[in-house]
């Protein structure tokens, strides 16, 4: 889990002057720091590992609660975006919770232009917004 959050957010201290070793214990820490936040923030949640030919490529962090399905996380190497994994993995949530008749919600750091497009590509509507976040939900289609 580690080595995908490392490579997934290593990226962004490229233009700091900080050694290996300094990059390395402070992404330690926000690892840690997460982890036990969304374990806090959502303590009947299970995250998975996504496997592509047997290797570790990413994880998919879901909660079901209170009438709803919150996708927590979803995190991919960055050269495996843009392929239609994470779409397949949002899919295969918006089916469960289509089956459950139940909505998803998701939070979607306001600065993150790309996870926002991802969000509205599979049909979640922003529902409301405050200066760091958007909060989105996707709903199922009613029966016919």
């Amino acid at each position: 889990m580690y080595d995908l959050y490392y490579a997934v957010r290593a990226p962004e201290f490229a233009t700091t002057a900080i050694s290996e070793a300094q990059k390395q214990e402070i992404l330690r820490q926000q690892f840690r720091l997460q982890m036990g936040s969304y374990a806090a923030q959502f303590p009947n949640s299970c995250y998975h590992i996504v496997l592509l030919d047997g290797t570790p490529v990413g994880r998919l962090w879901v909660a079901l609660q209170d009438g709803e399905y919150h996708l927590v996380d979803i995190a991919l190497l960055p050269n495996l975006r843009s392929k239609g994994i994470g779409s397949v993995l949002v899919q295969r949530l918006q089916a469960d919770a289509q089956q459950a008749k139940l909505p998803i919600r998701s939070t979607v750091f306001r600065f993150n232009p790309g996870s926002l497009r991802f969000h509205q590509r599979n049909g979640f509507k922003i529902v409301r917004e405050d200066p760091m976040n958007y909060y989105m939900e996707w709903h199922p289609a009613p029966l016919l």
